[in-house]
């Protein structure tokens, strides 16, 4: 990642509703760590296809050893054309690569059934429900886990 791409996305990564939930710009603190390279976790990369971007992928460890929390995300344009398993296996592959056999967790909007339809997809399992205050409101996610095996 680069602080310009990541402002790149961060200012015009613009969803239609109602994933617009999904805008860097919907939640300050989300803004700010997003385009800030010191905030950045152990991952933090841009996804190129052909030279285009087409997503992100970030991922830190977490403090309690419950393995790796990802985030991700594909260009606006992109979306719900049937690109998100392939994008989430790539993703998959690379962070196998990386970190071998290491549980990866990411956490979804409920609303979002288009996204747990691919997460599911690809070996991802329901964790747990939660609710969590952010974008000015409080919203119910559902935490989901993959092992980390091939």
């Amino acid at each position: 990642m680069t602080t310009g791409v990541a402002r790149e996305i961060a200012d015009n990564w613009k969803y239609p509703p109602p994933y617009d939930f999904y805008d860097m710009t919907a939640d300050p603190e989300d803004y700010a760590e997003f385009v800030m390279p010191e905030s950045w976790h152990k991952v933090c990369l841009q996804v190129r296809v052909d030279g285009q971007l087409f997503g992100f992928l970030s991922g830190r460890f977490l403090a309690d050893g419950r393995g790796l929390e990802i985030g991700l995300g594909m260009h606006p344009n992109l979306t719900g054309k049937g690109l998100g398993r392939a994008f989430m296996e790539a993703n998959l592959a690379w962070l196998r690569e990386d970190s071998p056999g290491t549980p990866i967790r990411l956490n979804v909007a409920a609303f979002n059934a288009r996204a747990i339809r691919t997460y599911e997809g690809v070996g991802f399992c329901r964790v747990r429900t939660f609710t969590q205050a952010t974008n000015g409101g409080t919203f119910d996610f559902i935490e989901m886990e993959h092992e980390g095996h091939p």
